[in-house]
């Protein structure tokens, strides 16, 4: 139950703390991500150790999103966050959270990393774009940091007590990353 409690109601208010503080920060003092490169680089090599680790819980989480075609990825919100965006990448153009739906926002479908030519090729429409009835096409490092932090009770239901500790462990760490990568856009 700690674990589902972190990885869901928890883990999406931190989310949009970090995706929405941190974007609104940087608008607001016209932040250069990359300008700050370095630190960047160092929360993106954690994010991806934390993922990774992750991961390898359980091949639940994978049957799970597969089961409901991805549907945490379908919903109306945010696709990915800030914190997966200026991690991957400090430079690119548009750091805001993409969205499935927000026709004002870019979408996750226009923007290659996230729309591989593997989920191209075998991702029924009503999926995730990345999601198939064998699991996700992307690397796990490649992922948003949601699709794997973000667990349901099928995805946690054969979890062993220890999977499950593992997994509070890491879904803390991640918001770690994700709170310490809103803390960077300051003033100068």
């Amino acid at each position: 139950m700690k674990f589902w409690l972190l990885a869901r109601p928890v883990f999406r208010a931190v989310d949009w703390h970090a995706s929405y503080a941190s974007a609104a920060r940087a608008r607001r003092l016209g932040t250069d991500w990359t300008a700050h490169s370095e630190r960047l680089a160092e929360l993106d090599t954690r994010r991806r150790a934390l993922q990774a680790e992750m991961a390898t819980l359980s091949a639940t989480h994978g049957e799970a999103c597969a089961t409901c075609r991805g549907g945490c990825c379908r919903e109306e919100r945010f696709r990915d966050s800030i914190v997966d965006r200026v991690l991957q990448d400090p430079a690119t153009p548009n750091p805001e959270p993409r969205s499935l739906r927000d026709k004002n926002r870019e979408h996750h479908t226009e923007y290659a990393p996230l729309r591989t030519a593997a989920a191209l090729a075998a991702a029924p429409a009503d999926y995730c774009p990345n999601c198939t009835p064998m699991g996700c096409t992307l690397a796990p490092a490649e992922r948003p940091v949601q699709c794997l932090a973000y667990h349901c009770r099928a995805s946690i239901a054969n979890l062993s007590p220890e999977e499950c500790e593992t997994g509070i462990r890491t879904v803390t760490g991640l918001m770690r990353v994700m709170v310490e990568t809103a803390r960077v856009p300051r003033r100068g």
